[in-house]
């Protein structure tokens, strides 16, 4: 039950965001946080558990947790820094992406090109290439650099244009998502009924698990 808690709100907010309309633009870094935060409760129950240092259990206690879960951030951040710059954008498509994306390009260098059949876009002034990446069709899309542009000042620029941008962008239609909230509602019923049924064993099953 812990493994899905962190994962339900994950689906819960992304399916709102679908539902409602609305996009959503980050960056890589914080997508790849989300992800992280999302599946950490199956971390807890999978190899945190197959590699629980239980020595260490048995005289520091449950704050053993604590050192796990710093561990597991400096993990994180670690990938986070060293993984490819890119803008992460739910609710639009590759394709619904791209006029945006060519507004806030042209919004910090007038002279930008664009080529909506290959979804790309050319920054002449700051040599810099961009491309929509994702899967056609699917509401969701990557904004990536041919050139290896490490500097925090052009995404974070990008990142504010191309929020203004989406926001002035009309909603799609039909609206995408009800099968992510099925998935959620049912995921939500699930630990419901086993929560309130099975009360007495969740707590002491959490209690177990939590002290060794």
């Amino acid at each position: 039950m812990l493994a899905l808690v962190p994962l339900i709100g994950y689906l819960a907010m992304f399916s709102w965001i679908r539902i409602s309309g609305r996009s959503m633009v980050t960056s890589g870094g914080r997508d790849i946080a989300a992800i992280a935060i999302a599946v950490a409760g199956m971390l807890a129950v999978g190899p945190a558990e197959l590699f629980f240092p239980s020595t260490a259990a048995t005289v520091f206690g449950p704050i053993v947790w604590l050192a796990l879960a710093a561990f597991y951030g400096l993990v994180v951040s670690l990938i986070a820094l060293t993984s490819a710059p890119k803008l992460v954008v739910f609710g639009r498509t590759p394709e619904e992406t791209y006029p945006p994306l060519l507004r806030a390009a042209t919004r910090l260098d007038p002279s930008t090109i664009g080529d909506a059949n290959q979804l790309q876009v050319h920054l002449p002034a700051l040599g810099i290439h961009l491309r929509v990446d994702g899967q056609r069709g699917l509401d969701h899309a990557r904004i990536l650099a041919f050139e290896p542009v490490g500097s925090p000042r052009f995404w974070n620029a990008l990142l504010g244009n191309l929020r203004h941008e989406m926001a002035q962008s009309p909603a799609p239609a039909p609206r995408r998502g009800f099968a992510m909230l099925t998935i959620t509602t049912l995921l939500i019923a699930f630990l419901a009924w086993k929560g309130f049924g099975d009360r007495a064993l969740v707590v002491e099953g959490f209690r177990d698990w939590l002290w060794r």
